[in-house]
């Protein structure tokens, strides 16, 4: 039987980890106390909460960069 998925933090949207200091809101969703800097692993900019993103497993990108490494590796395999 496999681990059950963690929820992910309402505001900057990365897995909430056991052990960490959360808030149950009103609306049902958890989010953490206080939410780490998540950083675009392509441009190392900080992705901020409330900002489009798109997912690479568990990092968070920006469209901007998931979209050019998505356009190159199709380039590349072409």
């Amino acid at each position: 039987m496999g681990e059950a998925e963690l929820p992910r933090c309402a505001v900057c949207r990365t897995s909430i980890t056991v052990g960490e200091a959360v808030v149950f809101r009103q609306d049902g969703r958890v989010q953490h106390t206080s939410c780490p800097k998540v950083v675009c692993p392509l441009c190392s900019r900080e992705v901020l909460p409330g900002t489009p993103i798109r997912r690479d497993g568990e990092a968070l990108l920006h469209p901007a960069c998931w979209s050019r490494r998505y356009r190159s590796a199709v380039r590349g395999s072409a």
